[in-house]
């Protein structure tokens, strides 16, 4: 029950798959640039889907919503926009206060960079192409430059969608920050946060991504 929120919410990707399984769910996102692309592919959306669906401006670090959720995710490894361990610190506890007794916060991280994006790694460049319908195709050009001494990498890339017959085209540059485990489990232990699950995915044929839930409200 209650509405889902989606921190790093993006284009909407993970919003609207929400919103076609009958979820009511809140996308948050510090880009208007990727929410305006959010706003507009929510606006073809059938009227009973895109009812469901509400976004916002705002920092995933320091935001105030007005409102408590049973569930938040962030999803995609999102995590490693952040470039602090402080930041982190701000994000968990900002969460716990948006967060219901009981609810539960949801979130990826990469556990070895060393396999992670390495099609990617070292500047080199990945295109990927994408058949949304018969008059809608997305075509984006990736590419990662990785500082394995600092744990951190810059992600250019250069998309072009065609929809209807017009082309739009953009060009955006990101900063990830890969945090150690051990300062992620840290900053967990130090907030009113506790884990009760874990799953750890294959990515390239390594197990290198791991998902966490977090409860607020867990009685030991």
């Amino acid at each position: 029950q209650g509405k889902v929120l989606e921190l790093a919410c993006g284009s909407g990707r993970i919003l609207m798959h929400l919103a076609n399984r009958g979820f009511h769910v809140v996308g948050l996102d510090l880009s208007e640039d990727m929410l305006t692309i959010c706003r507009k592919k929510q606006e073809q959306l059938p009227a009973r889907f895109r009812e469901r669906i509400e976004v916002q401006q705002g920092d995933m670090t320091q935001f105030e919503l007005g409102e408590k959720y049973p569930l938040i995710i962030l999803s995609a490894t999102s995590i490693s926009l952040l470039q602090k361990r402080e930041d982190l610190e701000r994000l968990l506890y900002t969460v716990s206060e948006h967060l219901e007794e009981g609810g539960r916060f949801i979130f990826d991280y990469v556990l070895s960079n060393q396999q992670h994006n390495q099609s990617l790694r070292g500047g080199r460049v990945n295109g990927i192409t994408l058949n949304i319908g018969a008059d809608h195709k997305q075509f984006v050009l990736m590419g990662e430059d990785e500082n394995l001494e600092a744990q951190s990498a810059v992600m250019n890339f250069y998309a072009e969608v065609i929809h209807q017959g017009d082309t739009q085209r953009f060009f955006g540059s990101t900063t990830k920050k890969f945090f150690a485990e051990e300062d992620i489990m840290d900053c967990i232990q130090a907030s009113i946060l506790q884990i009760v699950g874990t799953q750890t995915y294959q990515i390239e044929g390594e197990g290198n991504v791991r998902c966490l839930i977090l409860e607020k409200g867990v009685v030991s």
